[in-house]
């Protein structure tokens, strides 16, 4: 299993929301999970352009099966994303979630390594709400 998570415009503090690969042990909201952290120890500022993954912060689940060895993550960035929802978009007709987008574009990425292999995505939400944004944002794509 594979997560995928957001890696923004870079790895650099703040450019993210890569909680999973770049965040540490901590207490956030109540809860001990993993959190990605200024030097103060404070949760640290993110960016995406996915708004449901813009949190510094995992749900204690996906802390504890990374630590049991259950799940590897995986990021994805802003790019790499987009592309990713355009091509979902315009091959297949299903507009995807940015959220989701991140992992088809880590599955394209795997696709192209492992051509013989069955890769299985969970979309999840709806990305006809995306859509303002993107197309204003980034235009209708190539």
């Amino acid at each position: 299993l594979f997560g995928v998570e957001p890696l923004g415009t870079s790895s650099k503090l703040g450019d993210h929301a890569a909680t999973m690969t770049y965040g540490q042990d901590g207490d956030i909201h109540g809860f001990r999970t993993k959190v990605l952290v200024d030097e103060n120890g404070d949760p640290a500022p993110v960016n995406t352009l996915a708004s449901g993954l813009d949190y510094p912060g995992v749900g204690p689940e996906h802390a504890h099966l990374q630590k049991i060895g259950r799940v590897s993550y995986a990021t994805a960035d802003d790019r790499e994303a987009l592309d990713a929802f355009y091509a979902l978009s315009q091959r297949e007709g299903i507009i995807p979630a940015l959220e989701s987008a991140h992992a088809i574009a880590f599955a394209m990425r795997e696709a192209k390594n492992n051509p013989d292999k069955s890769i299985l995505i969970n979309l999840s939400g709806r990305g006809d709400k995306d859509l303002d944004f993107v197309v204003e944002t980034y235009g209708f794509g190539e």
